[in-house]
């Protein structure tokens, strides 16, 4: 796959700025051949309703300014619309479970996480935090979440120990700890 299509997807994917020194370390290639394929990738989405946002050594996909109505709209609808199975799904995940990565948290749904999470942030009810002992960037539950819920604490939702340390969620982890991902969908956490 060409490179710029590589960033493409990555940019996509991720919802979010990325550093030129990250991209190439996922691309596996070096800064000066990020930056030639961001330049390619910019002119290519002259025509489109996307563009490359640079911010000093940060890029990231973002719409462009003409579709701001029609884009306005559509993040409103997800921010006040009700919440999604696969959302309501995710957030019991984050609740018992948290904080975790989004590799993490795929791996427990066996499905790509970004934009269910990216929504869950949009309404306030999930965060995302930087941890420094993993050096990457985890997912909780807010406190205005655990508000709304009428609790004073995570630990006051309904069955948490057993559902924290059950055994598929456990197993999942171990298992992408183990560099296996989710493929086997036999295993189903029954609430």
């Amino acid at each position: 796959m060409k490179l710029q299509h590589t960033i493409e997807a990555i940019l996509f994917a991720g919802a979010r700025p990325f550093s030129i020194k990250k991209l190439a370390d996922l691309c596996e290639c070096s800064v000066t051949d990020v930056e030639d394929a961001l330049k390619e990738f910019s002119a290519a989405c002259a025509n489109r309703g996307i563009m490359l946002q640079r911010s000093g050594t940060d890029a990231q996909l973002v719409t462009k300014p003409e579709a701001s109505d029609i884009v306005a709209q559509v993040v409103r609808e997800e921010a006040f619309g009700e919440l999604t199975r696969p959302a309501l799904e995710a957030l019991t995940i984050l609740a018992y479970r948290g904080p975790m990565t989004r590799p993490e948290l795929e791996q427990i749904r066996g499905i790509q996480s970004a934009l269910i999470l990216r929504n869950l942030m949009l309404r306030g009810l999930v965060e995302e935090q930087e941890d420094r002992r993993l050096g990457q960037s985890v997912y909780a539950i807010t406190f205005d979440f655990i508000r709304h819920l009428g609790l004073s604490s995570v630990e006051d939702l309904p069955e948490y120990e057993e559902m924290r340390g059950h055994e598929v969620l456990t197993d999942a982890l171990a298992d992408l700890e183990a560099g296996k991902t989710a493929q086997d969908g036999t295993k189903e956490l029954k609430v």
